[in-house]
């Protein structure tokens, strides 16, 4: 299903999801979020790919999966996308075209994960989530015909979060997942911020989980040894202070990092989850998932 310009904007916009925070106080209004931001699937038709759905078991649950495959046979890297919208809303079907056009357009496997939603499923539900599933990936590869010798993580806006967080946990682990690099996409990393600050309720318990390991990711203690890492944020975007700062806390650790702001936008999740015309966010997630796998 083809949606207008003006539904994604209408719910995706910074500015009206501000004025719409309060809105996201009662279980019928985030219901109702989580509903159209469903109805604002995009068309993936145009992307011609195997994909497959899987369900897998981890420790007291089961969470879904979803693995996009390009043609041919020979060995792709592995790319895990994890979904934004706010904590509390976004599944494997809102973000599939995206998924599809990064596998698409850069020649990889891509993975997307369907983690616990907030407010049901508080702090840390969505960290262990995304991580045992990123972790379980890694030890099925085989399995799943996925290599792990390019393996790398990426996401929007909270999923930017999880991805940012699952890294720091990975490097943390010895036997873990082992990152070729990072991509965030108008990324949240700051939990105790100003941005998105009635969405972080919906999530966190109080400022302990925030303050913890991998509460937030931009106040880490240590951000040495983690993967290179690549950001992309609009050149208005509400949380580009702590995107910014982040790059520079990696940079001064001796972490290999890009930034790339893209001009005249702010959050612009709406144009990202939308490729029916490619943005330069796109070309340059592209140019960033090459460099980072090395694909020429």
């Amino acid at each position: 299903m083809k949606i207008s310009t003006f539904a994604l904007l209408l719910f995706f916009s910074p500015t009206i999801i501000l004025a719409q925070e309060a809105w996201l106080s009662t279980p019928e209004s985030i219901n109702q979020f989580r509903l159209r931001v469903e109805a604002m699937r995009p068309d993936s038709s145009q992307f011609d790919l195997k994909v497959t759905n899987k369900t897998i078991e981890l420790t007291g649950r089961e969470l879904e999966i979803r693995i996009y495959k390009p043609s041919g046979t020979s060995v792709k890297p592995t790319l895990i996308y994890v979904h934004g919208a706010c904590w509390v809303a976004g599944s494997l079907d809102s973000h599939d075209e995206i998924c599809r056009y990064l596998s698409k357009k850069s020649d990889v496997n891509v993975v997307a994960i369907n983690y616990r939603l907030a407010p049901e499923n508080k702090f840390p539900a969505g960290h262990n989530d995304v991580y045992d599933a990123v972790e379980w990936i890694w030890n099925h590869a085989n399995e799943l015909g996925l290599d792990t010798e390019q393996f790398a993580i990426s996401g929007e806006s909270t999923g930017a979060y999880f991805t940012a967080a699952t890294a720091l946990k990975s490097r943390d682990k010895k036997d873990g997942p082992k990152f070729s690099f990072q991509l965030l996409v108008y990324a949240a990393l700051d939990g105790g911020g100003s941005s998105w600050s009635e969405c972080k309720d919906l999530y966190f318990n109080d400022a302990e989980d925030i303050r913890s390991e991998y509460g937030s990711p931009l106040w880490s203690d240590n951000l040495s040894g983690l993967p290179p890492t690549f950001n992309i944020f609009g050149q208005y975007e509400i949380s580009r202070a702590e995107e910014e700062l982040f790059m520079r806390k990696l940079k001064d650790v001796n972490v290999v990092t890009k930034s790339f702001m893209n001009e005249g936008v702010g959050h612009d999740v709406t144009n990202w989850l939308s490729v029916q015309t490619e943005t330069p966010a796109h070309l340059k997630a592209i140019e960033y998932i090459n460099e980072g796998f090395k694909i020429k």
